[in-house]
Order: C-alpha cells, then structure tokens, then sequence
C-alpha cells in the first residue's frame, strides 16, 4: 500500500512541484494542495508521528477535503489543475489524445496520482474509517484508474473535458486569473440596424482573424451611446472558433504580460481581447506600442479591440485598423427605422411611416424622455412598437393621412454639436468647421 502512495506522492510533485530558492520542491498554494500532500504523505507513511501530540491521519485529511470542496468538486478540481499543468508542459489537447512522447509520459503520471486517490478510502482500516464522514468516501471516485479498460484514453478524454475554453467563450480577466462569464445580453448580428458600414468592417475583420488571416488590432470610436460595446461582442462571438476576453482597461498599462502569456500557450483558441471605454488620452501605451508593432510581435492567436469615445492618437492609429461611426443623424435614423421594420416583416416601407416613426422619436427626446439621441436610445423606443400593438395600429392609421412630420435635422444637429463640445472642447468643434469649410 505505501509503495502506491508513495508513487502517487511523487506524481503529485512531478505534476505540480517547482524548485524554490532553498533547492527544496514547493506545491502551488493554497489549501487544495496542502490537503492533497499531507493525505498521500500520511498514505505512503513518509510522516512519522510528532512527539507530544497526535498527527492529522488519512481520515481527517479526507474529511477535510469533503468539508471544504465537496465530493461534487474536489475531484473535477483536481483534473482541471493536472490540465493545466499539462499546459504548462507546451501538451496541447490534441496531442494529449495522442499520448506519445511527453504526453504519455504525463498521462502516466497522471494516472499514478488519480488511481491512488480513487482507492484510498477504500484502504482505511475499520477503525479509522468509522471516523469517515459516509460522503468523503466517494470524494474521488469518478476519477480514471488503472485497470479500467482503456485507462489512458480515459484519463486523456477527462483531462481534455476541462479545457475551459472549449466550454466556455467569455472570460473576465481579475488580478491575473481568467474568470468564466455569462453574457446573457448579447444578440445576434441580425439585430443591428443601420451603420451598414461599421457592421460590414466588424464583420469582415473578426472573421478574418478567426481564419488566421489577421490579427492586427481593430481600434473602434463614436460618440456615446452608439453600440460600440454590444456590437463588438456580438460579432466576436459570432466568428468561429473565437474566446472573447474582457480585462479591466487598466491592464493595458499594468497587466499585459499577464494577461497575454496565458493565452499565447494556447495555440488552438483565438482570443479576441477587448478593452471597451477606455480613454486614450490617459493611457500610458508604452506596453500596448512595445508588443504590437514595435520590439515585439503579437501571438498570431490574439487580438486586441479597443473602443472609445475618443479619438486614438496616431502612434496607435497606425498600429491596428480604425472603424468610426457616422455621426448619428436624421439620416442613420431613418436608416435605422427601415431596418427595424424589415426585421418585423414588413416587405415594403411606407416612407410615410418611417417619417412618422422618426418624427415621433425626436418629438418624444423633446419632451425629455430620453437623454440623448443615439441609437441607444432610439432602439430602446423602438422596442415599444414591438411590445404595444395599439402602438403599431396608432402610427400606422397616422401614416395614411395627409399631415405627415419627419425627424427634426436640426434637432440631431444641436444636440450632436453640443455632445462634442462636452466631450471635446470648442477647439474641435472650431476644427470641424474649419474642414467643413474646406470641403466646400
């Protein structure tokens, strides 16, 4: 019985051990794996008793693991640590299913770690284990082991099971650990309306990447309120075979080896990196300008997409591809509306009816029940036609009548101008008129 634990205590630090500064070999922290020593040391008998008091034995190690992970968990816990450590070995999943040379040689060990824990409660004298808590006993037992038909594929095909990636797409990136995230807000690319510019670059750039055919960065800008954010999440998971990170903007600065080493280990994912509201006036680029297009090279699998209400300065401009959305007028209003009723069914558009819709919808900002005109906020009034079909009856009887008002140009106008001397000053606004201007 030692002999085994013995070998599985040696798998565990073949495995997971790492040389300190002593010369001596230390396990990753935390509690997980102090409790996975200590049971196998007192298994294999490595650890006499400490004169004077009574030692921790089997059983309160095993108790120890059920009380603090679970039965449900420690042993999924335990595969998606030995996956990683696989990683780290430059094993990738593919070649773990393979099992020849170093990936053999992993699953072997692997497998000397999980048969010995799977057998372990088993191998408890009667007396210790009436002190077993009846559920620690199965802690282990959906582990592959020795023994059990095809052992190795087994043992490969649980460790491939816990590649995150593969089971999730979107990931928060928090004090260097990538955290998995539901976006349960995101649509579908077909739900966007107007901007058919923007849509056709977002759509083209994230497929391109997902082919490996680019991965220079996508630099995204508008004024506020124009779907920078849902647009860019919605096509980033509508390419193929994509993993869509979202780190704190500050880890452009402070964070970026971090956050990139990890994920260039993983040849077989593309990451699309997403850096949404930033502002690149007060960013401090020397890490973003020294890793992409400067002393080093980006991993061919990583993109980043940043997005702002500002404008990018050159020296970044010229390192990725720059998208910017129109300005959100009565015309991308318009176009915006005859996209939303296509989208409800309607084959043919009254121009009556759209007019009405849009003359509405500014008349309604003037009465201050919306803040701004974006098309934030002209999707969110014209979800109210989809839910009201009074609503819908109403602005259509209107729209076969005689008197009918369209969207208010110098309304958008106003409020666009006094939008960017907010955000930008009156020099830009000085310098627009002045390329006006020019233009004519």
């Amino acid at each position: 019985m030692s002999e085994r634990f013995a070998a599985a205590r040696t798998a565990l630090d073949t495995l997971f051990a790492v040389p300190d500064a002593r010369g001596g070999l230390v396990l990753p922290e935390g509690r997980f794996f102090v409790l996975l020593a200590g049971l196998l040391d007192r298994a294999s008998g490595e650890c006499a008793a400490v004169s004077g008091r009574r030692t921790a034995a089997c059983v309160d190690y095993l108790n120890a693991l059920e009380l603090e992970f679970g039965t449900a968990l420690a042993g999924k816990l335990l595969l998606e640590e030995i996956f990683e450590a696989v990683v780290k070995n430059k094993i990738l999943p593919d070649e773990l299913l393979r099992a020849e040379g170093t990936s053999l040689f992993l699953l072997e060990t692997a497998l000397d770690l999980l048969s010995a824990l799977k057998c372990l409660p088993e191998e408890i004298s009667s007396v210790e284990k009436k002190r077993l808590i009846p559920s620690a006993r199965g802690l282990f037992a959906g582990l592959p082991s020795r023994g059990e038909g095809d052992c190795l594929r087994q043992t490969a095909l649980a460790l491939t099971g816990c590649d995150k990636f593969r089971s999730q797409r979107v990931f928060k990136h928090l004090d260097g650990k990538l955290i998995p995230v539901e976006l349960e807000s995101a649509k579908p690319v077909t739900s966007f309306f107007g901007f058919y510019g923007v849509r056709a670059i977002f759509e083209d750039h994230f497929n391109d990447f997902a082919r490996g055919r680019t991965n220079i960065p996508l630099l995204i800008y508008s004024l506020p309120g124009y779907g920078k954010t849902s647009m860019t999440v919605s096509y980033a998971m509508a390419a193929e075979n994509t993993v869509l990170i979202l780190p704190e903007p500050e880890a452009l600065e402070r964070s970026w080896e971090s956050l990139i080493a990890p994920l260039a280990k993983r040849p077989d994912h593309k990451f699309i990196i997403f850096f949404d509201d930033i502002d690149p006036r007060n960013v401090d680029w020397y890490n973003f300008r020294t890793n992409v297009g400067g002393a080093f090279s980006l991993p061919e699998n990583i993109m980043p997409v940043l997005s702002s209400n500002f404008e990018f300065p050159a020296s970044i401009l010229s390192r990725g591809r720059k998208v910017s959305y129109p300005v959100f007028d009565e015309l991308r209003c318009t176009e915006m509306i005859e996209d939303f009723l296509r989208d409800f069914g309607l084959k043919s558009l009254p121009p009556n009816l759209v007019s009405l819709i849009g003359a509405d919808y500014t008349e309604e900002f003037g009465q201050k029940k919306f803040s701004e005109l974006s098309p934030r906020t002209l999707i969110r009034y014209l979800s109210l036609y989809a839910q009201d079909r009074s609503k819908r009856r109403l602005i259509a009887e209107l729209a076969m009548g005689q008197m009918i008002t369209r969207p208010d140009a110098e309304l958008f106008y106003s409020f666009n101008i006094e939008l960017m001397r907010a955000l930008y000053g009156d020099e830009y606004i000085a310098r627009l008129r002045e390329e006006k201007l020019k233009n004519l």
